[in-house]
């Protein structure tokens, strides 16, 4: 286990495996509007720094580290309340529900776990559009899932080529790479020219 998967990774191969592979096998990454709301929307909760609201505990800016799972983790915030400790992960959009959310948030409570030795059955998603939290069960169905990632996203650091990106439109047209990945063009040059498996 030698590459140390980051938590985040899990969020952008969830979405698309050809954006994981650029963004942390290639070690490129772009900004657009999206990311950069994000990352101004984050300010508060990304200065470590831990402060009380009402009856809870807040902890901005923890760094984990699961030596099971060989996983690294920021957390937003590590909340604990009512005897419960658990982690709070923030999203710049309204409640999606997307699995890559979920899944970002499985590794940041599982790699909590392993910190505190005490069970983190549960979650929370605070999405920025709506002001609103999703509650999200950590329960072994989506643990697995977060296994399976990790172990796929750890193979692509053997791969010489990107994998195949993920031919949706709608997400592709959001996605901060996607002047980099180029996917209609790839599309329409398909089985073309000789020299498309060099882009």
């Amino acid at each position: 286990m030698d590459v140390l998967v980051e938590a985040h990774a899990i969020n952008a191969y969830a979405y698309c495996p050809r954006r994981c592979y650029y963004e942390y096998v290639e070690g490129v990454f772009y900004h657009n509007v999206y990311t950069i709301h994000g990352k101004l929307l984050h300010e508060h909760v990304d200065r470590f720094g831990k402060e009380q609201r009402g009856e809870r505990q807040l902890h901005r800016s923890l760094h984990l580290r699961s030596e099971k799972l060989g996983l690294s983790v920021r957390c937003d915030v590590i909340e604990e309340a009512d005897g419960m400790i658990y982690p709070v992960e923030y999203k710049r959009g309204s409640q999606s529900g997307w699995e890559n959310n979920h899944l970002q948030l499985c590794a940041q409570g599982m790699a909590l776990e392993e910190r505190i030795g005490k069970a983190v059955p549960f979650g929370y998603l605070f999405y920025y559009g709506s002001f609103r939290r999703e509650k999200v069960a950590l329960d072994e169905e989506l643990r697995e899932q977060t296994r399976q990632t990790i172990e796929a996203i750890r193979n692509l650091y053997g791969q010489e080529q990107p994998p195949a990106g993920i031919d949706d439109g709608h997400r592709c047209s959001k996605c901060s790479m996607v002047d980099y990945c180029l996917p209609q063009e790839r599309g329409r040059l398909k089985g073309r020219v000789p020299w498309e498996r060099f882009i």
